[in-house]
C-alpha cells in the first residue's frame, strides 16, 4: 500500500472541509466533523492547521484556485473576446458549470461576523474580479469592448452574479436560466458597449 504524502493528506483534509461545509453549514461544522470523515485524529488537523478557522480560510483558498484554475480551460477554447468574457461569466453564472455556490453564500453570511474571514473573501473575490478584468482587457485591446475601467466592469458584473446566485439558490423570485442570461448580457452591453446581438450571438475569429 503506497503511503500518501503530507500534502496529499492536507488536500484531503481540505477537500473533507469543503464537504462538510456544504453538508452542514459553516457555522455548525466541526473540527471532529472533518477529521471523521477524512480519517484522521482531530488533533492532526490542529497540529496543521492550528484552529477551524484557519482550516476553513485554506479550504476557501483552495477551491478557489480549482476554479480559477478551470476558468482558464474554459476560456482557452474561445477565439474571440466576446466569446471568452462570455463564456467565462457563464461558468461563473449561478446556472453555469461552476460548483460550491452554497459554499460561497453560507462563507459571505458567516463574515458578516468574522472579519478575519471577510478579509480572506474579500482577497479571493479580488482575484476573480482580476480575471474577469484582464479577459475585459483583452477585449479593449482588440477593439471589441469600449470601457476605461477593466476592473470596475468586472467587479459589477460579478456582483450582478453574485446577487442572482443568492436568490437562485434560495428559490427566492427564482429567476430562469433564461432570464440570468438575458440579464447579463444586458449588463456586458452596457459596461462595456457592445451591441446586445454581438453578445448573444458572438462572432467566431
Amino acid at each position: 500500500m503506497v503511503r500518501k504524502s503530507a500534502q496529499d493528506r492536507r488536500v484531503e483534509v481540505l477537500n473533507e472541509t469543503l464537504n462538510q461545509i456544504q453538508l452542514l453549514g459553516m457555522s455548525a461544522v466541526r473540527v471532529a466533523d472533518v477529521a471523521e470523515a477524512a480519517g484522521v485524529s482531530a488533533s492532526l488537523i490542529i497540529y496543521h492547521f492550528r484552529t477551524k478557522e484557519n482550516l476553513i480560510a485554506e479550504a476557501l483558498i483552495l477551491a478557489t484556485e480549482r476554479d480559477l484554475s478551470t476558468l482558464g480551460r474554459v476560456v482557452r477554447d474561445a477565439d474571440t473576446p466576446i466569446a471568452r468574457l462570455l463564456g467565462a461569466l457563464s461558468w461563473y453564472a449561478p446556472t453555469g458549470e461552476a460548483r460550491g455556490w452554497q459554499i460561497w453564500i453560507d462563507a459571505w453570511s458567516a463574515a458578516m461576523r468574522d472579519r478575519a474571514l471577510a478579509k480572506v473573501l474579500g482577497q479571493l473575490q479580488e482575484r476573480w474580479i482580476d480575471a474577469v478584468a484582464e479577459l475585459i482587457g483583452e477585449g479593449v485591446a482588440a477593439g471589441d469592448f469600449h470601457t476605461d475601467d477593466p476592473v470596475g466592469a468586472a467587479s459589477r458584473l460579478t456582483a450582478l452574479l453574485d446577487g442572482l446566485a443568492v436568490r437562485y439558490l434560495v428559490e427566492f423570485a427564482r429567476p430562469s436560466h433564461d432570464d440570468i442570461r438575458r440579464w447579463l448580457i444586458r449588463q456586458m452591453a452596457g459596461e462595456l458597449g457592445v451591441d446586445e446581438d454581438a453578445l448573444a450571438a458572438p462572432r467566431r475569429a
